[in-house]
């Protein structure tokens, strides 16, 4: 299948918005070829145009609607507006459906997934996004998990780090200078909450249990999960800088995963 028609279908009222796709990273997406050794992850900004709103609005179901429309300041509910949009339409490209057509299942925790799949043609997908950028994670046939956070540099380090993370991190923490704390904390968060997401159970499960690398300069892996160590023979996590002032990373079930890194400028 031509990849610019997999994108784009001519029938598509917003195509015009669409054709920054075939620009990205100086050529065409192909996303019908997301092997299972693969992981997609698009970097998006979230900082778009009322006529852009309004057509993602227009693909969100009714239920999205009218979460958006409970967003007390109106720049949270765009952000959302565009997320929600944005994953409708970068999903719908990789299962050649229809953006609004999609419909999402939840587990006990939240935890959404694409209704009507096969088995053998899985595609899971993770959200997160902070301030004006997004992160979207896509990979078949393994669970994923992605987090983005904006680094705000006035934060309480190690006020937080004692509540919720482990004793060993809060000492390794510490122990840093206090121009490397900031920094080490989000790649502790980061990767905690990317794990938790691909598990499925979030926060539930507590971010203190599960431990985790904490530099940008060291590999980022997963120490130890409940206590049991053995947790980095299944997951490969990634560290990621995706913008300017923002820290992020990526939890993959499986080894021997190969990334590939997007974006898409809606301008």
């Amino acid at each position: 299948m031509d990849a610019q028609r997999y994108f784009v279908l001519a029938s598509d009222p917003a195509e015009r918005f669409i054709q920054d796709l075939n620009n990205v990273h100086r050529g065409r997406v192909p996303t019908e070829f997301l092997g299972k050794a693969e992981v997609h992850l698009w970097v998006v900004p979230l900082v778009i145009s009322a006529e852009k709103s309004s057509y993602f609005k227009s693909i969100l179901s009714l239920d999205e609607q009218e979460r958006a429309g409970r967003f007390r300041k109106i720049g949270d509910a765009q952000r959302y507006i565009a997320a929600r949009g944005l994953l409708r339409r970068l999903l719908g490209s990789y299962v050649a459906r229809a953006p609004d057509r999609l419909q999402f299942t939840y587990d006990a925790f939240g935890k959404p997934s694409l209704a009507g799949q096969t088995s053998e043609a899985v595609i899971n997908f993770s959200v997160s996004h902070s301030e004006d950028q997004a992160l979207f994670g896509f990979a078949r046939g393994r669970r994923i998990g992605v987090d983005l956070e904006y680094v705000r540099p006035d934060i309480d380090v190690l006020g937080l780090a004692k509540g919720d993370f482990s004793p060993n991190e809060f000492r390794r923490l510490r122990r840093l200078p206090a121009s490397e704390q900031c920094e080490a904390f989000y790649c502790l968060w980061t990767r905690k909450e990317a794990y938790l997401k691909a598990c499925g159970e979030g926060l539930s499960f507590g971010l203190e249990r599960v431990e985790v690398s904490s530099s940008p300069a060291e590999p980022a892996m997963i120490r130890k999960v409940g206590g049991a160590s053995n947790a980095s023979e299944h997951w490969t996590l990634k560290h990621l800088s995706p913008a300017p002032n923002y820290l992020g990373a990526a939890a993959v079930e499986g080894r021997s995963v190969t990334f590939k890194f997007l974006d898409w400028q809606l301008t």
